[in-house]
């Protein structure tokens, strides 16, 4: 339910190299390319998505113009050969930090609780102001909620923090979108964790 990301844009030579190398333990998988307008496409280079779908049809890896995407919960025993792939291919050392996110979310705060007070102030109805608040934190909440289920073990919390992100976010959008980018950064930061650790937590993975 949580999945992990890294930077990065669409490469073939990427994702078919990994393609190859998981294919050799599991004849099962299936690669599908994509343009970048969402059709199927068996030409490399009008590709603009690809993802590699495991015998159940479940996505276990997909990348997009702007970032790689690892869905361990459908990897099975292809989670060590596709961690290692990308430790050969350095995403380990990519910088993550959670300066934009942080910046972004004080900036939602500032919006849906500052803007929300003038709004009620000036039109009179100050009574919906908590219900701003309420949302700001619910969607905090959520967040701290997501932080913790990528630890080992608590994945368990993946959908109360979902749900709790999605309470807040929606009567606040477009706001809410501020966001996207600390969620993006938990799952960028558990990667590095993961590939850093190599396989001394392997009853994590799954998180």
């Amino acid at each position: 339910m949580l999945p992990l990301s890294f930077k990065t844009s669409f490469d073939i030579e990427l994702i078919q190299s990994l393609y190859d190398r998981l294919v050799s333990h599991d004849d099962s998988l299936k690669l599908i390319l994509r343009t970048k307008n969402g059709r199927k496409t068996d030409d490399p280079e009008k590709a603009g998505i690809g993802e590699i779908r495991n015998a159940n049809n479940k996505q276990l890896f997909g990348m997009s113009p702007k970032e790689g995407i690892v869905h361990t919960e459908h990897a099975g025993p292809l989670q060590d050969p596709l961690f290692a792939f990308l430790k050969e291919r350095d995403i380990h050392q990519q910088e993550v930090t959670p300066d934009i996110g942080i910046g972004c979310l004080l900036l939602y705060v500032v919006l849906v609780a500052g803007g929300g007070l003038l709004y009620t102030t000036h039109n009179n109805v100050a009574f919906l102001y908590p219900y701003a608040l309420a949302c700001v934190i619910f969607v905090l909440s959520g967040l701290a909620l997501r932080a913790y289920a990528y630890k080992p073990g608590q994945e368990k919390w993946s959908i109360p923090s979902m749900v709790l992100l999605a309470i807040g976010a929606l009567p606040t959008a477009p706001s809410s979108l501020l966001a996207l980018p600390m969620i993006n950064y938990l799952g960028r930061a558990k990667l590095q964790r993961r590939l850093n650790q190599g396989g001394e937590d392997a009853e994590a993975i799954n998180t």
